[in-house]
């Protein structure tokens, strides 16, 4: 759906029910048919997809990944969108074995799928949720993927102390943000710039770069300096509608290009790569 006719929906009171319980259970037919293809326990997973209980449950996947998730159709979704869509990668030609750096970690789903789908020898991966984080670590151990990913439990932003409705309610976990309005009390989560991350990990080339934390991807894209891209080859970020994003994500965009990515949109998600370094995955 175009985002003009969504948005026009979801903020016409009349209307917004209807749109709302209708995307669910079209959202929950599509996912569950391409779901039979990936998971060995579909019935559990298409109550997490429905039940909104938070309680934990293991999702088996026919490739052998063991995935621990809360009971609510977000983090169900977003395993759908990493593992059955491959969203963050389908307009990008990464190398073999690449190095990936994962801001906005969650609950460690796109971390997993980089070391096993993508094969990365070394993943770098930040989630500042105490909550998001204690599963995070669970489904890298217990998918034994310690020895190559990197857990940090700090946010990403531009070096500053980040306020974060770190408690929010299950469902909400997902979307942790300091730029939105929040029922819950936004706390003080340690900062650290993406120019400090790569130095203290000693990244001085990056296959994939993805971020996903909505609303602080214009901060951490802007704030960077050259050398840090210098040495990032593909970019994958979504971008959310945070006050004043229109004027922020045209500057994230124009500094890309700045830097040499060439940059395609859709829908919310951006992909940039290097034309030349594209090319040369390829062959």
């Amino acid at each position: 759906m175009n985002a003009a006719v969504r948005r026009f929906f979801q903020r016409t009171p009349l209307l917004k029910g209807i749109y709302s319980r209708a995307r669910s259970e079209y959202n929950y037919r599509r996912i569950m048919r391409v779901a039979k293809g990936h998971i060995v326990n579909l019935a559990e997973y298409g109550r997490a997809l429905k039940l909104e209980d938070g309680k934990v449950v293991e999702i088996r996947m026919k490739d052998g990944l063991n995935i621990a998730l809360r009971r609510d159709h977000m983090d169900a979704g977003i395993v759908a969108e990493i593992f059955f869509d491959n969203c963050y990668v389908r307009d990008l030609s990464l190398p073999p074995n690449p190095v990936v750096v994962d801001i906005g970690g969650f609950i460690g789903d796109f971390a997993l799928y980089a070391a096993t789908h993508l094969k990365a020898r070394r993943v770098v991966v930040c989630e500042p949720s105490p909550s998001n984080w204690a599963l995070l670590v669970k489904n890298i151990q217990d998918n034994h993927c310690e020895d190559r990913v990197a857990m940090v439990n700090k946010a990403v932003s531009d070096g500053s102390v980040v306020m974060l409705d770190i408690d929010a309610p299950d469902r909400g976990q997902a979307r942790v943000s300091a730029y939105r309005p929040s029922r819950c009390e936004k706390k003080p989560v340690e900062g650290i710039s993406l120019e400090s991350l790569f130095a203290e990990f000693k990244l001085t080339e990056v296959d994939l770069l993805k971020i996903d934390c909505e609303g602080g991807e214009y901060d951490i894209l802007l704030s960077a300096p050259s050398k840090v891209f210098s040495g990032v080859k593909n970019i994958a970020f979504e971008f959310h509608e945070i006050e004043g994003f229109q004027g922020k994500l045209k500057a994230v965009k124009e500094r890309l290009f700045a830097e040499g990515f060439m940059v395609k949109a859709r829908g919310c998600l951006i992909a940039a790569h290097r034309p030349a370094l594209s090319m040369e995955a390829r062959s």
